[in-house]
């Protein structure tokens, strides 16, 4: 298997990947031959690029970290939790029982300590629509990924998890032209936007069974760690665990995100800017659990080395993000010929210098 942009797809190639729908149902299967209507319709939907399925692509698997239905149930909890507070009344306010959205959370925890692989090493596929939901989802999945990574308690973990699966629900009291803004917001409607997090945590609060400590790491989410963040300007240890995991979390997933105002980021140059702001808007130890759980260059991608060869990435490494195991392109040998980045000596020298669209 592996990952094709798409204005690289081309009629004839397989499908390696369910891709989904408006309601989440299965509208190409896995194994489909494209023809030019159904491309058509993936780059309508605003999918950045898929997966594709080719006998020179055999020995290399592509695995969620998180199994795709337990995915599904993600993204649907948070389309379901934001259509219920829709509809809730802020002027008479009511504990709701989230036991079905908690199950969600828990299985996600269960899956990732089982998981000895936790490895981010995909690149994600994501819509246009419902875009708000999948994006949820990722976040509540790394933020759990580097809750588990840190060590925290099952309690914590779960209150980390509803806090990401609810953290931007005060955006419901934003008008939808400031929060769908294409371009740079004014300095009165960025005051606007600042509310959210305010609002959405006497929301929270008010009307929905879970912590008070799930609620600050909601109200936290926008808190930098230098204390130019908002709504407080709080610094460091004062800002929630859970508001600093689910911000790393917020911006990586954006970043790497196809938006109908920009391409997607691959996961290299996202991380370079979370890494860039570690210190000022991110908690430095945080941002280095980040660092060791997301692939730079995920299985099924092609890439360049320092040497100028071209390769494609068959294997990526736990704590070594960086040094993937290649397979050479291009090569007249009958037998695959791999470079092994971490484990092979003779390769010590040679670095990933770019991912390649080929």
């Amino acid at each position: 298997m592996r990952y094709i942009s798409l204005a690289r797809l081309r009629e004839g190639m397989v499908l390696g990947s369910n891709i989904y729908g408006e309601n989440f149902e299965i509208i190409m299967g896995e194994g489909l031959v494209l023809q030019s209507t159904q491309i058509q319709r993936l780059n309508d939907l605003g999918y950045p690029g898929v997966y594709i399925l080719d006998p020179s692509t055999d020995d290399v698997v592509v695995q969620d970290i998180i199994p795709p239905d337990l995915r599904l149930a993600t993204i649907k909890a948070a389309k379901d939790l934001r259509i219920l507070a829709e509809r809730m009344d802020p002027k008479n306010p009511r504990r709701t029982n989230v036991l079905p959205q908690q199950k969600v959370i828990l299985s996600i925890i269960e899956a990732l300590i089982e998981n000895k692989r936790r490895l981010v090493d995909l690149i994600d596929l994501k819509p246009f629509e419902n875009y708000d939901f999948y994006h949820a989802a990722n976040v509540v999945v790394l933020s759990l990924l580097m809750g588990v990574e840190m060590g925290l308690s099952g309690n914590q973990l779960q209150d980390l998890g509803m806090a990401a699966l609810l953290y931007d629900l005060g955006n419901i009291f934003l008008p939808r032209e400031i929060l769908y803004h294409p371009g740079e917001l004014s300095p009165q409607q960025f005051e606007m936007v600042k509310k959210h997090t305010e609002m959405g945590f006497e929301f929270l609060k008010e009307n929905f069974a879970i912590s008070i400590d799930a609620c600050v790491g909601a109200l936290h989410h926008h808190e930098h760690y230098d204390g130019t963040g908002y709504p407080y300007g709080l610094k460091k240890k004062k800002i929630s665990i859970y508001g600093k995991i689910i911000a790393i979390a917020d911006v990586y997933d954006a970043l790497v995100s196809r938006r109908p105002f920009r391409a997607p980021l691959y996961p290299p140059e996202a991380m370079k800017y979370i890494q860039s702001q570690s210190g000022t808007k991110f908690d430095p130890e945080i941002v280095e659990v980040l660092r060791r759980l997301i692939s730079l260059y995920p299985a099924g991608t092609c890439v360049k080395l320092s040497s100028g060869v071209q390769c494609m990435v068959v294997q990526n490494y736990v704590g070594a993000p960086e040094r993937p195991r290649l397979r050479l392109l291009g090569s007249r040998s009958s037998t695959p010929l791999y470079i092994d980045l971490q484990n092979d000596p003779a390769f010590a020298h040679l670095n990933v210098t770019q991912i390649l669209d080929v």
